[in-house]
């Protein structure tokens, strides 16, 4: 299941890719807290990082969501994650001229070494803008 899931594209998520995903998300235990999204969110990055952007409160919600609230439970976590994944970072990253950069970017490694999918690319953008 999760070899596959690292062939996936993110311009070709269908329901059947999602509630693959979504089944991952709800697999992983790597939290104390009873607050998921975070360490899931970038387990999932090293496992499938063309898909699942590493998620954290002081960026991505605050930049996406002007707060750093997260309900807790696997549920409403997941909805939240997914949201963020098909409503911006997808669109963004597939935007034709945002993915000939982006690409640029992560051809030249050696000088751009956090852009190491065009996913990361995007999160990265997050996070300069908070800076």
């Amino acid at each position: 299941m999760l070899s596959e899931a690292q062939k996936y594209d993110f311009r070709e998520m269908n329901n059947q890719k999602w509630a693959i995903l979504e089944q991952t998300f709800k697999s992983i235990k790597v939290m104390a807290s009873g607050t998921s999204l975070v360490g899931n969110s970038k387990v999932m990055h090293h496992m499938l990082p063309n898909i699942v952007p590493p998620i954290d409160r002081e960026y991505t919600l605050r930049f996406l969501r002007g707060n750093t609230n997260i309900t807790n439970g696997l549920d409403s976590e997941w909805l939240l994650m997914r949201g963020i994944i098909e409503n911006f970072f997808i669109p963004v990253a597939s935007d034709k001229d945002f993915e000939s950069k982006a690409t640029g970017w992560i051809a030249c490694g050696d000088d751009y070494l956090w852009d190491t999918s065009i996913i990361k690319v995007v999160d990265n953008l997050v996070i300069g803008s908070r800076k």
